[in-house]
């Protein structure tokens, strides 16, 4: 009884330190697109696109984050008007409009990998739910360890020629 006790109170856990992290992302992110120098010029309407890119059978989870990033920052970050929309994998691929990527939980390796190839070769910075999408080739992810730990692939940062605000490498943790 004590130890099913202890695996429910665990699984508790896990799921509220799982929202936080959801919250965290749903909050920075568009202020971490905000620090994306040429940001200004990858977009050519007046609304920055952030894209909640999503894998089979996710598009209620990626609608759920979107609508909840419009809310929470009202289609506003910095100086930039944005709206963060749900895109499929296979959507992305398509799209030449969109300004950041972000990709949810439980995306599959081989989708992430497309993602990541995709914002390299569009000059789009991706993040991901998952610090371990990073392997793939993805820019970067937030973390919440000790305190927020905002990480940046050093070997995805130079390759995809990405360029950002020094107040994001004073914050960030390099990775390679």
């Amino acid at each position: 009884m004590r130890i099913l006790l202890l695996l429910l109170i665990g699984f508790l856990f896990a799921k509220a330190d799982e929202s936080f992290l959801m919250q965290t992302h749903i909050r920075m992110l568009p202020k971490i697109m905000a620090l994306d120098t040429r940001l200004a010029s990858k977009a050519p309407s007046s609304k920055l696109i952030l894209a909640i890119v999503y894998d089979t059978n996710k598009k209620a989870n990626a609608q759920l984050i979107a609508n909840e990033m419009n809310t929470i920052h009202n289609g506003k970050v910095s100086n930039f008007s944005f709206t963060a929309l749900p895109v499929s994998v296979d959507e992305l691929m398509t799209r030449k409009e969109i300004t950041f990527v972000y990709s949810i939980q439980h995306t599959t390796a081989p989708s992430i990998k497309k993602i990541a190839a995709w914002g390299i070769a569009n000059t789009v910075p991706t993040f991901s739910y998952d610090v371990n999408d990073m392997e793939f080739g993805i820019l970067g992810s937030i973390a919440i360890e000790r305190s927020t730990i905002i990480y940046i692939n050093k070997n995805t940062l130079k390759e995809g020629k990405y360029r950002f605000n020094d107040t994001l490498f004073q914050i960030a943790r390099l990775v390679e």
